[in-house]
């Protein structure tokens, strides 16, 4: 049986297509991260006396295109409250008393990411669009799905400066400021900041990165 190669065409059209649907901004473009084959962040809430307390930790191997292979975040007690693994069309999230959330990403017109995770029986679980600038930065996240709010990103000489988090009614819930206060030889950002100001509260991030 002879294929013409208007079919072949055809079927590669359909395969880059399908990538293309499938394609997300990495996670370095996002984060500001280059190189970065493992990294440990620890994040610690400072108190008014100035002691620092274990939030959370996280752990994330990354793909050589800077995407996450593989993460896990354990609580302050240093429990597994979440993994993350990637296949090949979408991301699996496991929770040690939810139901497995399956999430893919579809890319979309103007600069735009649809993040959908649904559980095991297909349910969906939450919904959210992401809007980016040409560079791979995020301007801003849409909830579309439960709490309908929007992060939008603020920017100075590239480097984020804050994130305001507003409800559908288009009222400020939060504002969270974040500074880097130390880089690395690589120029990636190991001890970063962030305020919050509707609780008044500090937060402080140190990240160990290999390469």
């Amino acid at each position: 049986m002879k294929i013409s190669s208007l079919h072949i065409w055809g079927i590669y059209l359909g395969l880059f297509i399908l990538l293309q649907s499938c394609s997300s901004i990495s996670y370095f473009k996002k984060n500001d991260l280059q190189g970065v084959n493992t990294m440990d962040e620890h994040t610690y809430f400072l108190n008014t006396a100035g002691d620092s307390i274990l939030l959370k930790e996280q752990y994330f191997e990354f793909t050589k295109n800077g995407r996450v292979e593989y993460s896990y975040t354990l609580n302050a007690d240093q429990d597994t409250i979440q993994t993350t693994e990637k296949k090949l069309f979408f991301d699996k999230q496991t929770f040690p008393d939810l139901p497995n959330y399956y999430c893919k990403t579809r890319w979309k017109t103007n600069q735009r990411e649809r993040i959908s995770c649904y559980s095991q029986k297909k349910h969906k679980q939450n919904e959210k669009i992401v809007h980016y600038s040409k560079t791979g930065k995020i301007l801003k996240s849409v909830d579309h799905f439960k709490t309908f709010n929007t992060h939008y990103y603020n920017y100075k000489n590239g480097d984020l400066q804050s994130i305001v988090i507003k409800d559908k009614s288009d009222k400020v819930l939060d504002s969270i400021f974040t500074k880097c206060l130390k880089t690395d030889v690589k120029n990636n950002c190991i001890i970063k900041e962030q305020r919050h100001t509707l609780t008044d509260s500090l937060k402080r991030i140190y990240r160990t990165i290999s390469y």
